[in-house]
């Protein structure tokens, strides 16, 4: 048998070999690494630039030319906008053409709507609408005049009512059957001044002002509609008094969380089984002006302790009631709203974007016949702005490019 010989030279350079590959397969390894991370990195910056960066410049895209009168209004829905005024309502899916529209005469208008319906109601007088996306799902006649209405995803509806003696809150289902009557007035529980049902339509909160003497309070009450199926009182489920305070609006921000807002303070509320107030926001200065979407809510405060700094402060608070933005801004508005983590303040043609960061996205005057209203459109900063003689897309800018 013939013996095996081993060449130890050509194995010890063959194991050389292999170290000088396993060396430089690691060497590229960590070259890919760290492109990778440099490549994240610099993604990381882009994107810090391209959410949080000024922008200096707009340039308008699509007009479409209006001849809308001073009260027209406008409110995104569903998968578009409704626009309306004391003339009717109409739906477009895209600004300046309409799926459909109503022609009414309203003296005060007011709109109200959840993400599935709308209300629109004639302050004062005894009408009201409800819509969803194809039109007019009901008509209703109310046997008083009409105070405030909220409506939820299921259509179901809230309406506060203002009688001869008494004040009514009453509940409608979507197809125009009243589910519940509760009669008020301020010599018993109080004025109901304001109200809201929650999104799944089975819960609703109410606040009312009563006077004893020379004191006044604020009752906030959480009623139990699951159950309620006759035209009776609805049942409670709990509440809470404030004394010599005035709550002139309460909100769902979701099925079973509830804000309410007074002129130097909120409350919110967990109202899934027995209600209990979570948290108390109390504010030194005036509440100027209060804006809120599904997840936030925003105050724009009063600075007059600084007002060198600034004119306002502007703190927003997420539905749990911690804060998430502490910022002093300086800056003109008449109006101003929430879309996602945007918010935007209007006065005439002056036009602030911050984010929910506090940074100030744009800052400056629009080209245009003052603004009506700005609603945010498909794309990086890009806005549909609706002005009294037009409707633009706009699209920020980091650069000039004409406009």
């Amino acid at each position: 048998m013939a013996k095996q010989i081993y060449n130890y030279e050509l194995f010890t350079n063959k194991k050389d070999e292999l170290a000088k590959i396993r060396k430089k397969a690691t060497r590229n390894r960590r070259i890919k690494i760290l492109l990778l991370v440099l490549i994240l990195a610099g993604a990381a910056v882009v994107a810090y630039i391209l959410f949080n960066s000024k922008c200096n410049y707009y340039t308008y895209k699509d007009k479409v030319d209006t001849e809308d009168s001073g009260d027209v209004s406008y409110e995104n829905f569903d998968e578009g906008y409704l626009k309306y005024s004391s003339n009717g309502i109409e739906y477009q899916k895209q600004f300046g053409r309409a799926e459909w529209n109503i022609a009414l005469s309203y003296e005060h208008p007011f709109l109200a709507k959840s993400d599935s319906y709308a209300v629109l109601g004639d302050k004062g007088e005894n009408t009201l609408i409800l819509l969803n996306k194809n039109g007019k799902v009901r008509e209703l006649t109310l046997k008083y005049p009409l105070l405030q209405a909220t409506v939820s995803e299921q259509g179901i509806i809230e309406v506060i009512l203002e009688g001869s003696d008494s004040n009514y809150v009453q509940v409608y289902g979507k197809n125009g059957k009243l589910i519940a009557d509760m009669r008020s007035s301020i010599e018993e529980k109080g004025y109901p001044i304001t109200a809201a049902i929650s999104p799944n339509g089975t819960q609703l909160a109410v606040s009312y002002y009563s006077i004893n003497g020379n004191t006044s309070k604020t009752s906030i009450a959480f009623y139990d509609l699951s159950r309620q199926l006759q035209s009776d009182s609805i049942p409670l489920k709990g509440g809470f008094d404030y004394t010599n305070t005035i709550i002139p609006k309460v909100s769902f921000m979701d099925d079973n969380t509830v804000a309410a807002f007074g002129s130097k303070v909120t409350y919110f509320y967990n109202i899934e089984d027995s209600p209990n107030e979570k948290k108390k926001l109390e504010f030194d200065q005036q509440i100027q002006s209060v804006f809120e979407n599904e997840d936030y809510v925003g105050y724009i405060i009063n600075n007059s302790a600084n007002p060198e700094k600034g004119k306002y402060i502007l703190q927003v608070y997420n539905k749990k009631g911690a804060r998430k933005l502490n910022h002093i801004v300086d800056m003109n508005y008449d109006s101003i709203s929430m879309w996602g983590k945007e918010i935007i303040a209007v006065r005439g043609n002056e036009c602030t974007i911050f984010n929910i960061k506090g940074n100030i996205l744009f800052q400056g005057e629009l080209e245009g016949d003052s603004i009506e209203t700005i609603v945010p459109a498909k794309g990086w900063r890009t806005y549909h702005v609706v002005f009294r003689d037009k409707i633009v897309k706009m699209q920020l800018q980091f650069w000039k490019n004409g406009k």
